[in-house]
């Protein structure tokens, strides 16, 4: 049967000189912890299909419910993981081989695609099949290099940004066409990751500890951080599980979610309004709450628990000059009314849903 869905690959630059100048253990050994960490941050929310030497091969049909917006969250997220492993790799060895020495040559690319596919088993073996495969593959073959000098981007074809429901320009993207044979002309829209980690590197961190708290929230979910993320910061789904409370996105720079979008919330005269003030895929976000005029600062962390489980750790602090006996007490009367955040029914609400979600993608 024909499923419609998001084909992703990742492919790791300057692995064929990588391999050819080093030594094949220690050169092995390095490129397989860097495609275990690759596919444990690309998977869930994806599928993996499988791996191609030195490229990751995933997708996700619409039947997961995969959320577009945070297609582009996952790909950063994901590079900001390589680098830094990669960076910590070459510092942390004492070796003196050529693979060890030569591991700052190696980057990442990323390739999206949407189109049309479908599962063949062959030997008792999923491989996915059709031409929008094929053609995903052969932009690994492109000229996006020859014409800005990148060795790391994020490569769109135009029906992938159309499904992720981001603008070209918005997201300020290097167009290009490339043309295959039996394909013809593909749009594609490039990113360049290497600029996108020096800033969200130097990006300056709002993160608000428990010890500076004024209320601590401690949940878990048996959903993996990727999932919890998405209902946790798209406006629609927040909807869906906070009872009686209407979500929706305003400000939105560059198009996306992220440090300086605002969010609307509004239950029955009660208002409020969120600002981003820290946004870092899949680990945590920082927001500046204005609660029918009381002011928050707010964190919220996702910890990685076994079997794919997620813990959500809440810090609320009350923005104001008030003795802490005050501002605890006033920030649980807040919370409780406005978000209700102390009734563990909206969580459990929420769980059912993500589980709903996940069982209806399966």
């Amino acid at each position: 049967m024909t499923q419609h869905g998001t084909l992703l690959l990742a492919d790791i630059s300057g692995y064929t000189s990588f391999v050819a100048a080093t030594e094949l253990e220690h050169s092995q050994d390095i490129l397989s912890e860097l495609l275990e960490l690759i596919v444990n941050r690309l998977t869930p929310p994806l599928t993996l299909s499988k791996l191609e030497g030195d490229a990751v091969f995933a997708y996700t049909p619409d039947t997961k419910g995969t959320q577009g917006a945070s297609l582009l969250d996952l790909i950063e997220s994901t590079y900001v993981a390589f680098r830094n492993r990669q960076e910590n790799m070459h510092r942390a060895t004492s070796c003196t081989c050529n693979a060890c020495r030569a591991i700052p040559t190696l980057d990442l690319k990323f390739f999206t695609h949407y189109g049309d596919f479908f599962v063949q088993k062959i030997s008792g073996r999923e491989e996915l099949v059709g031409s929008d495969v094929n053609l995903i593959h052969r932009l690994m073959k492109n000229h996006i290099t020859e014409a800005t000098g990148w060795k790391a981007y994020a490569l769109f074809t135009q029906k992938s940004l159309e499904h992720i429901g981001l603008k070209p320009q918005e997201l300020k993207a290097h167009p290009q066409v490339e043309n295959y044979e039996h394909l013809g002309d593909v749009n594609t829209f490039s990113l360049d990751l290497r600029s996108r980690y020096k800033e969200i590197v130097e990006r300056r961190r709002v993160f608000l500890e428990a010890h500076d708290s004024d209320l601590v929230l401690i949940h878990d979910f048996a959903t993996p951080p990727s999932v919890v993320w998405d209902w946790m910061t798209d406006p629609q789904k927040r909807t869906r599980w906070m009872h009686g409370r209407v979500w929706s996105a305003q400000a939105r720079p560059n198009g996306r979610n992220g440090v300086g979008a605002r969010n609307h919330c509004a239950h029955g005269k009660d208002v409020a309004v969120e600002t981003i003030l820290d946004w870092r895929p899949f680990d945590y976000f920082s927001v500046e709450q204005l609660v029918s005029g009381t002011k928050m600062l707010e964190t919220v962390q996702l910890e990685a628990l076994a079997n794919n489980a997620t813990r959500v750790h809440t810090h609320i602090q009350l923005a104001a000059s008030l003795p802490r006996f005050i501002k605890v007490p006033l920030v649980k009367y807040i919370i409780t009314r406005f978000v209700h955040y102390k009734n563990e029914e909206i969580f459990s609400h929420l769980a059912r849903l993500m589980e709903e979600e996940s069982n209806h993608g399966n």
